[in-house]
């Protein structure tokens, strides 16, 4: 029988914020869904969850249980990274890898692609966990039979198991309570009124009255823990470039339908040829008009970028495929594969800018609207940085200038992003400690002071700027203004 591993990170979220601060991995810590009273915590760790702070309280509720508490957002871009890194990562063990959906941190592995290098399926597991606690991430994995059951099974356990039969992986699942199998609180209570405390005790009860009773939610769970074996919908490593377009009034003209996938293809290409990749395969799906759904599949004999020769593809597919309603909406999703770096210079030539054209039309918006129309930005000689950048008129367009080599021994510079204004900065509050920003949180470092002053010639003006490092991860460019002795945000840096 084919095997399935189940690889959990668990608490991912929690995890990503220890990472960010590693000094509060033997404190009690949590995190929440927004830095204020009233936001609700999302994940305690042990020390936390000792001190009675469970996930669902609020911060407030939980400071009051625990005054030394450390607590931090996490973003959902930050999250989406982390499961983004870890799918890269799982690729190297397994070539077919699924994301678990609606749990981060969560995946599948098909693994038999690499067994035979590590001798073992202990072997195998054991090197994952090595990889992952490498990257800093805590994980379990579980090489069973069954899509559902051995992903709850590393919910539930640490480190790496080998199932040996279906029966044993079974007869574990059943045993597991319903708080692990990621219910919604009132259905896990519903159910808990009734008796049924374990996955296997609700297996037990008929899947057409559980859906009739209890809703969509149950019955989906016991469909998910039921015997039938469902293959791995692995997702490629790299995804593919996907656009789309909506046709109002719907229409069935060939010529006018090749017109707008021209219109789709030529920046889907460039992205492609940005990753130094071209088309393997090119997808389309035709929504018609009050008509299933049409599906169309078009390869070029090798990987391109001609924008001409894919749409000549399409154009040869339509005319030999019958489409019995106007097209709707058009999705195309393009396959890429690497390719050589004598094709890429093929598609970048066909790119070329006319800057005669474009100055042309800047002399017409400028004919229009005034001279002060169309400016671009220039650096001025200053004292204070706000005024060291101001805006021209713009006449005619020019290719930019070539940028200066950075030497690999020192570091890059800095890209500073100036707010219009330098932002006075919130008062701090008698609880809250010195380096404290307001909804920005606290600063956890501080690099400086760089001394600025100028003008005197108008009012005095004297700064002490520095670089802040937030608990958030954010890095600012602040300054205490000496004369009005206040801090201010002055912008960030990339």
């Amino acid at each position: 029988m084919e095997r399935i591993a189940a690889v959990v990170v668990p608490a991912l979220p929690l995890q990503l914020l220890l990472l960010q601060q590693p000094s509060w991995r033997d404190a009690p810590t949590v995190v929440v869904q927004d830095d204020r009273p009233q936001g609700r915590v999302l994940w305690a760790n042990l020390h936390a969850r000792r001190a009675r702070v469970l996930p669902g309280m609020t911060y407030a509720a939980a400071r009051n249980l625990v005054s030394d508490l450390r607590a931090g957002t996490v973003t959902t871009d930050a999250i989406e990274d982390a499961t983004a890194r870890l799918f890269v990562a799982l690729c190297g063990f397994s070539p077919r890898v699924e994301p678990a959906p609606r749990e981060p941190g969560g995946y599948w592995l098909d693994p038999g692609g690499l067994v035979p290098l590590y001798g073992s399926l202990m072997a195998w597991s054991a090197s994952l966990l090595d990889d992952l606690r490498a990257r800093g991430f805590l994980a379990s994995v579980v090489v069973g039979f069954h899509r559902f059951r051995s992903l709850v099974l590393a919910r539930t356990r640490t480190g790496a198991h080998v199932l040996p039969e279906p029966r044993h992986e079974r007869a574990l699942t059943d045993a597991v309570g319903l708080h692990h199998l990621g219910i919604t609180p009132q259905l896990r209570d519903e159910l808990w009124v009734l008796g049924i405390r374990t996955l296997g005790e609700l297996l037990q009860l008929p899947a057409a009255e559980l859906r009739a009773r209890f809703g969509e939610e149950a019955a989906r769970l016991h469909a998910a823990a039921s015997d039938a074996w469902v293959a791995i919908d692995a997702r490629p490593l790299v995804d593919p470039i996907v656009d789309e377009l909506q046709l109002e009034p719907p229409d069935d003209d060939h010529t006018r339908l090749l017109f707008g996938l021209r219109g789709m293809l030529h920046p889907m290409l460039a992205r492609l040829a940005a990753r130094s990749q071209a088309t393997s395969a090119m997808r389309l799906r035709l929504e018609l008009d009050h008509q299933p759904v049409v599906e169309l599949h078009v390869a070029p004999a090798s990987p391109t970028l001609d924008q001409l020769l894919l749409v000549e593809l399409v154009r040869l597919r339509l005319e030999s495929t019958r489409l019995p309603a106007a097209v709707a909406g058009i999705r195309l999703e393009l396959e890429g594969v690497r390719t050589s770096a004598a094709q890429l210079a093929l598609f970048h030539a066909r790119s070329r800018r006319d800057l005669e054209a474009g100055s042309r039309a800047i002399a017409r918006v400028r004919a229009a609207f005034g001279d002060a129309a169309v400016t671009t930005a220039v650096i001025r000689a200053a004292h204070l940085p706000e005024a060291r950048c101001g805006w021209q008129p713009c006449t005619k367009l020019r290719f930019p200038g070539p940028i200066a080599e950075l030497d690999p021994q020192h570091p890059p510079p800095l890209q500073r992003r100036l707010l219009p204004r330098p932002l006075p900065l919130p008062p701090r509050p008698r609880h809250e400690p010195e380096a404290w920003l307001g909804r920005r949180g606290a600063i956890t470092r501080m690099s400086g002071p760089y001394r600025t002053s100028g003008g005197w010639w108008v009012r005095t003006v004297e700064r002490d700027y520095y670089y802040a490092e937030t608990q958030r991860g954010e890095l600012l460019w602040i300054f205490f203004d000496r004369p009005r002795q206040r801090w201010y945000l002055h912008g960030t840096v990339d």
